[in-house]
């Protein structure tokens, strides 16, 4: 038996297809709606991003400049770090030294009214010494006051001007080669006692130290102290080439025995 659909029944399928046709509508508006919108967000992201990046370099230009003069210390505060090496021992020196004496034994007097003076042929005394002394010369940066600190602003950059004390010289020790000791005593002289070796020693150690600008010990202080400072100032935000570290003039005869610190030697040369 064939069944013929109602009026109300076809009415009631074509609601169903518009209610769903509805929701399809809806979805479809809402994607179109979320895709505009990230686009939307997306292009205005670009936009922040690309001028961020536009402005970035500009703001790299000028932060080094600022943070490098926040960076460089005052001049009581270079002092102050390079006091705080203390003393440096930047230079040491071995020196074989030969001490020779002769000490000859004269007759001298008069008879009958003629001066004479004669040498005795078997009162003489030679003596023959190896000596080897050490030598080491260092700088007292703990001298170093904000007086001895000048910066200046040059065309390369900021220019650190530092003088440093004068080097100092220490005889760290005095050896004699007893082996090597060689003497020559006459008949009618004694044999040599033990305060004149003792003053023999002394006088080498002390023609040693004379002879120390013309080693070089004392340039070669300067120039091991100027090494070891250049590193810590250049972290200081100077430039090497910008660090100019200077001494005292030249030394003559009488400025060296001032350069010699016999407190902290093991030979005293200054009775």
């Amino acid at each position: 038996m064939w069944r013929v659909p109602s009026r109300f029944g076809e009415a009631k399928v074509a609601k169903k297809r518009g209610h769903k046709k509805r929701i399809l509508n809806f979805f479809v508006l809402t994607g179109v709606y979320v895709v505009f919108f990230m686009y939307f967000c997306t292009m205005k992201h670009l936009f922040y991003i690309a001028l961020f990046c536009l402005l970035l370099p500009g703001c790299g230009e000028r932060k080094p400049d600022a943070s490098s003069a926040e960076a460089r210390p005052s001049p009581v505060s270079i002092a102050t770090a390079i006091s705080r090496q203390s003393r440096l021992y930047t230079s040491e020196y071995v020196v074989h030294k030969i001490v020779t004496h002769s000490d000859l034994k004269r007759l001298h007097g008069s008879l009958l009214g003629f001066e004479f003076n004669q040498t005795l042929p078997v009162g003489d005394r030679k003596i023959l010494i190896p000596l080897d002394v050490t030598l080491q010369a260092y700088v007292d940066f703990a001298q170093i006051g904000e007086g001895d600190i000048e910066t200046a602003e040059g065309e390369n950059g900021p220019v650190l001007h530092v003088t440093l004390p004068d080097p100092r010289i220490v005889v760290v020790s005095s050896k004699v080669d007893n082996m090597g000791v060689r003497t020559h005593v006459g008949l009618l002289r004694s044999s040599f006692k033990d305060a004149e070796l003792t003053d023999f020693v002394r006088q080498g150690v002390a023609s040693v130290v004379q002879a120390a600008p013309q080693m070089g010990i004392i340039e070669s202080a300067r120039q091991n102290a100027a090494s070891v400072l250049v590193p810590l100032l250049a972290g200081m935000g100077y430039a090497e080439e910008n660090i100019v570290i200077t001494f005292r003039k030249d030394f003559g005869e009488r400025d060296l025995w001032n350069l010699y610190d016999e407190e902290r030697s093991s030979v005293k040369l200054r009775q």
